[in-house]
C-alpha cells in the first residue's frame, strides 16, 4: 500500500511538471506582455465576473455566534466572519475595491480571525475602482443566495441564514437589486421555509441564474455554508485538490465540486452580462478558477497604503489553464450564436470537462 502511494505522488508530481512546461510555453516562460494575457482572458471567459472569498483555498472561515458585535445596524445572531466583515465595510463608507479589501482584513484582525480575503475576476480589476455590483439602471438583475445550516447534521452552523438576509437587506436597499419580481431572485436554505440547498437544487440555481441573460444585466450568486478540499480527480489543479461547496445533501449526493461550478457557472455568463459572486466558506479562494486574483495579505495591502500613486489591478492567476478554456469559450460563443440554451451549452461545458452527465 505504502508503495502504491509513492507512486501516485510520483506520477502526480510529473503531470504538475509536464503542465509547468505547458504553461510556460504557451505564455512565453512566464513573461507574457499583460496585453496578451489580458487578451486571452477576454477569449477564455466573455463574461465580467468577479468574486470575493472569505478566505485562501488552504483556509478555514469562521462562523460568528455574535455578528452584533461587528457593530452592523440590526444585527444579531451569527453569521459568516466574511459576511459581516465585507458588509461591515461597506455601511462604513469603503467604496473602492481595495478600501473594502483593506477594511474586511482589518475587521477581521480584530476580531482575532486569520483568514485572508480574495478577490479574483476574469478581468484585470483596477483595484482602486468602486465596487459596482449593478453596472446599469437599464439592464435587468438577478440574484441567487444561498445559506446552509446543516441543521440537524454534524458540523451544523448558526449563521448562514443571517448571512442571507444581510446580502438581501445590502442588495435591496443599496444596490438596487430587484427582490419585488420574484422571478429575478431564488433563495435556498434549508429553514423549512425555502427552498432546501440540495446539490441538484444549487446547480439547477445556476443555470436558472444564467438563464435568459442579456448584454447590460447584472447576476448576483452568494453562498454561505461549508467549503471543502477534495482530492483533484481530473488532474487540473496545482495543488492537486477541488475546492467544492458542501451542499445540504452531502452524505448521500457528494460535495460540488469546482470543475462543475465552473461549467455551470462560470463559462456560460455571457458577454456584456456583470456576474458577482461572494462565498463565505472555507477553502473558498480559487473555487471559481478565474484567471485574475489578489490575496489581501498584510504584506499585500501594506505596499499598496505606501504607494497611494501606483496604479493596483488584479495579478494573473498563474494557475489558469488558457489554451483549454479558450478552445472551451470558442465553442461555448458558437453554440450561444447558433441559439442553444443555456442548458444546452453547460451540458457541453460538463461533458468537455469530464463531467458526469445526468440522466
Amino acid at each position: 500500500m505504502e508503495f502504491l502511494k509513492k507512486k501516485v505522488k510520483k506520477e502526480r508530481r510529473r503531470r504538475r511538471k509536464l503542465r509547468k512546461h505547458k504553461n510556460r510555453a504557451l505564455e512565453g516562460e512566464g513573461k507574457v506582455a499583460p496585453e496578451e494575457y489580458d487578451s486571452k482572458a477576454q477569449e477564455a471567459l466573455k463574461g465580467e465576473i468577479m468574486m470575493f472569498s472569505g478566505c485562501a483555498d488552504s483556509q478555514t472561515s469562521a462562523d460568528v455566534h455574535d455578528v452584533a458585535s461587528f457593530g452592523l445596524p440590526d444585527a444579531e445572531g451569527a453569521g459568516g466572519a466574511c459576511t459581516h466583515a465585507l458588509l461591515k465595510s461597506i455601511s462604513e463608507g469603503a467604496e473602492s475595491y481595495v478600501d473594502i479589501l483593506k477594511e474586511m482584513r482589518q475587521i477581521l484582525k480584530t476580531k482575532r480571525f486569520t483568514q485572508l480575503p480574495q478577490l479574483s475576476a476574469s478581468r484585470r480589476i483596477d483595484l482602486r475602482q468602486s465596487f459596482q455590483p449593478k453596472q446599469s439602471n437599464e439592464g435587468r438583475t438577478k440574484a441567487l443566495l444561498i445559506g446552509i445550516n446543516y441543521v440537524g447534521q454534524q458540523g451544523e452552523l448558526g449563521g448562514c441564514h443571517h448571512d442571507v438576509v444581510g446580502f438581501k437587506t445590502y442588495l435591496t436597499e443599496v444596490v438596487g437589486f430587484d427582490f419585488n419580481d420574484a422571478s429575478r431572485y431564488k433563495i435556498l436554505m434549508d429553514d423549512g421555509e425555502h427552498e432546501m440547498p440540495t446539490a441538484q437544487n444549487i446547480v439547477d440555481g445556476f443555470r436558472w441564474l444564467i438563464d435568459d441573460a442579456q448584454p447590460g444585466d447584472s447576476l448576483w450568486f452568494s453562498y454561505s455554508g461549508h467549503g471543502g478540499s477534495v482530492p483533484d480527480d481530473d488532474d487540473d489543479e496545482d495543488d492537486n485538490l477541488d475546492e467544492t461547496l458542501v451542499p445540504v445533501d452531502y452524505q448521500t449526493a457528494g460535495q460540488i465540486r469546482d470543475d462543475t461550478i465552473f461549467a455551470k457557472l462560470v463559462a456560460p455568463v455571457p458577454s456584456g452580462v456583470r456576474l458577482t459572486v461572494v462565498i463565505d466558506a472555507c477553502h473558498s479562494g480559487t473555487v471559481l478558477d478565474l484567471p485574475y486574483i489578489f490575496n489581501a495579505s498584510d504584506d499585500a495591502l501594506q505596499t499598496i497604503s505606501e504607494n497611494p500613486d501606483q496604479a493596483v489591478t488584479l495579478q494573473p492567476n498563474q494557475a489558469f489553464n488558457f489554451e483549454f478554456l479558450i478552445n472551451l469559450a470558442k465553442s461555448v460563443y458558437t453554440m450561444h450564436s447558433q441559439g442553444k440554451t443555456p442548458q444546452e451549452i453547460s451540458m457541453f461545458v460538463g461533458k468537455s470537462l469530464g463531467l458526469p452527465i445526468p440522466g
